[in-house]
């Protein structure tokens, strides 16, 4: 374990079961940093300094024990709480000097869980009679010895189509049809490692916007603020409304899209107005196919996006990405709840940090109040 003031860094590592790292890895540990944002993998970064005499040197290089491929699993303890960061492959290993004599850096970088999805292209593999989440859910029974869960949602809109007729064959690597299925049926699909270190919830479904809300971001509240700084902004050419047509007793009717959805309610009282339109093409798809498509078509970008950094030893845990949290102290047209679209962990010898994005449709809250 690394301690980091009252944080502690358990690094696991292995070929697929993990141990403890070695403490010649911990004693060599200058921090850690790792990523997870929506519409992208989990990342993380691990940095060394060690000696040219270190056991990193003389054996564990040599051997491969940070060699791409190595299983890592990175739990952060805060004031006695574990949270399970990362879990995933490492991908690179960078070293160099640093102009002390003897003395070199190590940089490990790697991805989630999704990192052994993208290894074998098995393109061409069928699945007869088979819907997109079940697809999914057969793909993702290969992972079971990395602890992963598949969670798939079906789509509310599926064509029927004949086993004999029509057969599905994946294109590509698992994680790329996995990410290709989701986009044509308007979801979303990722890995999140934890609630325990070694397990994994692979999810395929849309995006969330509902359900428990984090504590709120306080700014400006003199004592009660928990955060480093924030900012705002708000771009219009963000805000765009997706169309399509849908065939009705033979006459094409246009059907705009509105990005909202009883998973993914308006989280303010005043969106703002859409500046452009986005033609989708379902003039020549049936009703089942036309539908999956507009609903495909909605999930533009937030016109709203907050940023900021908090030390959480004033926040009291960790922010998580892809749910809500309150923001107060901020002014009438920003605050109330938000979507967390992104999360940066920092950690170092004696310290926590957290950078984050928020996103949400427009301005003023459309709640009374957020949690402190």
């Amino acid at each position: 374990m690394a301690l980091l003031s009252s944080v502690t860094l358990t690094v696991l590592m292995g070929p697929v079961a993990v141990a403890p790292a070695p403490k010649a890895v911990i004693d060599a540990l200058d921090g850690a940093t790792v990523t997870q944002a929506v519409g992208s993998r989990s990342g993380f970064q691990l940095s060394f300094t060690y000696s040219k005499t270190s056991p990193i040197a003389t054996s564990l290089l040599p051997a491969g024990f940070f060699d791409p491929m190595v299983r890592v699993v990175l739990v952060a303890t805060l004031r006695g709480v574990p949270k399970v960061l990362a879990d995933g492959p490492v991908k690179r290993q960078d070293v160099t000097t640093t102009g002390r004599p003897g003395e070199h850096r190590l940089v490990v970088t790697g991805e989630d869980v999704s990192g052994y999805m993208d290894v074998l292209d098995a393109t061409g593999f069928a699945f007869p009679g088979m819907p997109p989440f079940a697809r999914v859910a057969l793909m993702m029974a290969k992972y079971a010895a990395f602890g992963v869960v598949p969670v798939t949602v079906p789509p509310p809109f599926q064509p029927v189509t004949s086993a004999v007729e029509k057969f599905a064959h994946q294109q590509g690597t698992d994680f790329a049809y996995a990410t290709k299925l989701a986009k044509d049926a308007g979801h979303e699909f990722y890995v999140t490692p934890g609630p325990a270190p070694g397990v994994n919830m692979a999810y395929w479904g849309p995006q969330v916007r509902a359900g428990v809300v984090q504590p709120a971001l306080t700014v400006d509240m003199d004592t009660a603020s928990n955060l480093d700084g924030m900012s705002f902004s708000a771009d219009g050419n963000a805000a765009v409304l997706p169309y399509g047509h849908v065939k009705v007793a033979n006459f094409s009717v246009p059907v705009p899209v509105p990005d909202i959805g009883l998973l993914k309610p308006p989280l303010s009282a005043r969106p703002l107005v859409p500046t452009r339109t986005k033609p989708l093409e379902t003039d020549r798809m049936g009703l089942p196919e036309a539908l999956m498509t507009l609903l495909a078509g909605r999930g533009a970008a937030d016109p709203v996006t907050a940023t900021g950094t908090m030390d959480l030893a004033r926040y009291g845990r960790p922010l998580d990405a892809r749910s809500l949290v309150g923001v107060r102290g901020a002014g009438r047209a920003h605050d109330g709840l938000w979507f967390v679209r992104s999360v940066t962990h920092s950690l170092g010898r004696g310290s926590w940090k957290q950078a984050f994005q928020l996103a949400r449709d427009g301005l003023v809250s459309n709640v009374p109040e957020v949690t402190p």
